[in-house]
């Protein structure tokens, strides 16, 4: 059995770096995992296992396009205040008309995975 849903509050206020060369070096440590709980078919990670309150991945994404949006989304910043470790919890990114959000799954090796959102679940800030 299931434990209840808890959720934990998604903070979408926005990462300041003052050192200019902070998220280019944080980028390079950052990696995406592919998660079962967001897929309905099978990937690297094994045969999906979605669950029915998680968001389903477009079947079309290419691991290496989105392992890229994740680098480039932290190089751009679109990353939350809240920082576990050494990496935020969340990093957003809009890909033609969706929008993804990371989670960060691992803090002592700075691996996300990542999942589309609605557009109005979208940090105000994100371009």
């Amino acid at each position: 059995m299931r434990a209840p849903r808890r959720r934990r509050p998604r903070s979408s206020t926005k990462l300041i770096a003052a050192d200019p060369g902070y998220l280019a070096a944080l980028a390079a440590r950052v990696s995406y995992t592919p998660s079962p709980e967001h897929k309905d078919y099978l990937t690297s990670a094994g045969p999906g296992k979605l669950r029915s309150d998680a968001s389903a991945c477009p079947r079309d994404l290419v691991l290496d396009d989105v392992a890229k949006w994740l680098y480039d989304a932290v190089r751009a910043g679109n990353v939350s205040a809240h920082v576990e470790g050494d990496f935020p919890r969340y990093v957003w990114t809009r890909v033609g008309e969706r929008v993804y959000e990371a989670r960060l799954c691992n803090s002592g090796s700075g691996e996300y995975k990542g999942y589309p959102i609605l557009p109005a679940e979208a940090p105000g800030w994100l371009p």
